[in-house]
Formats: structure tokens, C-alpha cells, sequence
């Protein structure tokens, strides 16, 4: 049965999409804002599988892309007019030839799974329970679809102002990143995309599933923790079969946006038993890759997640000096751990000269 969600399911969904949006994923104050007006207004936020809708019906993908803000800046409100994001998708119906059935989220993370759901609910459509990646990622590269040889055009492309650009094809999923993120740089930081239109049977064979209602019960899991007196960032290592890493406090970061992505470092200086230590993590956009005391200790596209003492997610938009932090790792969804997976998305692809290690067997080795 096609789930309704309430009030509490979206606060458990973007507790724990920010943690699965490792340091990314957009603004989870603006993604629980959004979400909740639109149960206000009478809307309705469906959740639905796969099995639940006709096979042969249409679902796209709908997700912001561009930088994340530096700490330092002020948070971006992602305001775009509904009439505009309804002419974006009839702009697309009207390429297929064909009605849009159902929307499913680029990725997870607390603002950007939150955009599929509302643009579901402004359509009056569900939201497909799944996404491109199974966490957040920072490039249109890092796509389950990408691994399995679906284009992601036609693809439609918004700005806040209501300027509009049909992207029909492109020679590789590189040239399609960049020219998204070309114009998130022209438009003043971020954009609006619909794309990767396939049939839901389709969407089923290539999509990572289930991970909407999984990151419901990873925040559920940490509420539960809460209100037992348990501690919750423990919860969240046992939710997600993880491991907690290291913990201390943030020392220094380095992080600016360059050319439409937050990149830099971040330092955190040790506590308890990693007193004396230090961890620092790479970013860009999301935590990408982390060293403790010099050596690796988390590849991509293993998951790197920061988390407070009350077990909520940090972006790294919010990370300021002195702040106590958990430092958490957690195996990647297996499709991104195959040759072609680590192609998109391993230490290779982002510059570093380091072939895979698993995390649970890198953290053997430190």
C-alpha cells in the first residue's frame, strides 16, 4: 500500500537523510521546512515501491544542483516558483509525449531527497522509495543509472528567476556534469533539474531501492534511542552496521566553494580514547575521503558521516570551530563497490592515487 507520510515520518526522513547526506545532500532546515508546509497546505507526500505502481508508467528524477554554502556564508533559501517548476515538468511530459506518474529523489540527503517528495506532491504523484546513489553525492557522475547505461535525457533545467534549458543529449556523463553545473554557476549558485525520465519497472531494475523509507527508520531508530535514555549515536552506528571512527572537536577547516562545489578540509582533533590524534577528512560538497593521523582511514565511496551527541547529522555548511563531533563509517551500497561502481566513484576518480580497501578492512590496518 502507497504510504502517507506524516508529520513525525518527515522528521525521522530528514534526521536521517542528513546522516546519509555525509556532510551534503542540501539544507535539511530548508528540507523539513518545505515538507512540512506542504502537509500544511493539505498536500499529500506519498512513498511508494516499485510493485505499487504500473510498470509501464514514467518516473523521473528531481534534485537541486550546485554548491552547498561555506560555513561562513549564509544558508541559501532554494525558493523557485511553483508555476515554473509546474511548466518544467509539463515542458517534459510535452518532450515524452506522455503524463509524469511518479518522481523519484537524485540521491539522500536532507534537502535534496526533500525536493523529489515536494515536487511528487505539487504533481499530486508518489514519490518512488529510492534513488541514483543510496546516500549523497557531489557529481551527476555518481548514479546508479549511469552504471547501468541510462541517459539521463531528456533532462530539463531551472533557475529561481524561471529561465529554462532542454539539455536533448550528451557525449558523456562528464559533459552532462559539467554543463549542469556551469549553469548552477551562472544562476547564482544552484538550479533545479528534472531528468533521467524511464519507466518504473525500469527505475526498479537500475535505481537503488527502499532507501527513502531506510533513511525514515534510521531517524526513527535515533528518536527511539532518545526517548529510551540509549545513546544515539550509537543507535546510528548499529543502524547502519558502521563503525564509529573517531571523536573530538573541529580544530581548522578549509572549506570554500569553487566553481559550484563547497571543497577543502576538514580537522578534527581528538578525544577519549583518540585523544592525541588527529582526523581529516577531504571534502567536496560531502565527505569524501578521510585520513587518521596521516594514514587512510576511509575510502570512497564508503560513507563518512559526522554526527553530534544527540545523534543528528552535520552538513558542512554548519561545521564551526570547537564543535563536538562523531566521526561515522559505513559500508557503500554494493552496486558502487563493482569495477564500474568505483570507476564513478573511488578514490581514482577524485584525484587520490589509492586503489579501493573496504573500510571494514581498511580500519584493520590504523
Amino acid at each position: 500500500m502507497v504510504r502517507i507520510l506524516k508529520e513525525e515520518d518527515v522528521n525521522n526522513l530528514i534526521i536521517g537523510a542528513t546522516i546519509l547526506g555525509t556532510g551534503g545532500g542540501g539544507d535539511p532546515k530548508e528540507g523539513l521546512r518545505t515538507l512540512m508546509d506542504d502537509i500544511n497546505s493539505g498536500r499529500k507526500l506519498e512513498l511508494a515501491e516499485a510493485s505499487e505502481l504500473d510498470p509501464e508508467s514514467l518516473v523521473i528524477c528531481a534534485y537541486f544542483c550546485g554548491s552547498i554554502a561555506a560555513p561562513e556564508e549564509k544558508e541559501k533559501r532554494l525558493v523557485f516558483n511553483e508555476r515554473c517548476m509546474m511548466k518544467g515538468l509539463r515542458i517534459m511530459e510535452k518532450r515524452l509525449g506522455r503524463r509524469i506518474s511518479a518522481i523519484i529523489p537524485t540521491e539522500i540527503g536532507g534537502g535534496n531527497t526533500a525536493v523529489a517528495l515536494h515536487l511528487a506532491s505539487i504533481l499530486g504523484v508518489p514519490t518512488l522509495d529510492g534513488d541514483q546513489v543510496g546516500r549523497s553525492a557531489p557529481e551527476l557522475n555518481q548514479s546508479s543509472y549511469i552504471i547501468h547505461g541510462i541517459k539521463a535525457v531528456p533532462s530539463i533545467i531551472l533557475d529561481p528567476c524561471g529561465n529554462i534549458v532542454v539539455v536533448e543529449d550528451y557525449v558523456d556523463v562528464s559533459s552532462y556534469e559539467s554543463i549542469a553545473r556551469s549553469l548552477s554557476v551562472a544562476f547564482g549558485g544552484f538550479v533545479l533539474v528534472m531528468d533521467s525520465p524511464v519507466a518504473v519497472k525500469e527505475a526498479e531494475r537500475v535505481a537503488v531501492n527502499n532507501t527513502v523509507s531506510r533513511a525514515i527508520n534510521l531517524g526513527e531508530a535515533i528518536m527511539k534511542a532518545k526517548e529510551y535514555g540509549k545513546n544515539p549515536v550509537e543507535a546510528a552506528v548499529d543502524f547502519l552496521d558502521g563503525f564509529k571512527v573517531f571523536s573530538g572537536f573541529i580544530m581548522n577547516h578549509s572549506l570554500k566553494v569553487k566553481q559550484g562545489f563547497l571543497v577543502g578540509e576538514v580537522e578534527i582533533k581528538g578525544t577519549d580514547e583518540w585523544k592525541g590524534s588527529i582526523f581529516r577528512i577531504w571534502v567536496k560538497n560531502e565527505n569524501i575521503i578521510g585520513w587518521k593521523d596521516g594514514k587512510v582511514a576511509v575510502m570512497p565511496p564508503d560513507l563518512i558521516c559526522l554526527i553530534d551527541e544527540n545523534g543528528y547529522g552535520i552538513t558542512n555548511s554548519e561545521v564551526k570551530i570547537g564543535m563536538k563531533v562523531n566521526v561515522i563509517g559505513a559500508r557503500a551500497p554494493e552496486i558502487w563497490r563493482t569495477e564500474k561502481g568505483l570507476e564513478l566513484f573511488g578514490p581514482r576518480h577524485f584525484g587520490f592515487d589509492y586503489d579501493y580497501i573496504p573500510i571494514e578492512n581498511l580500519l584493520k590496518e590504523i
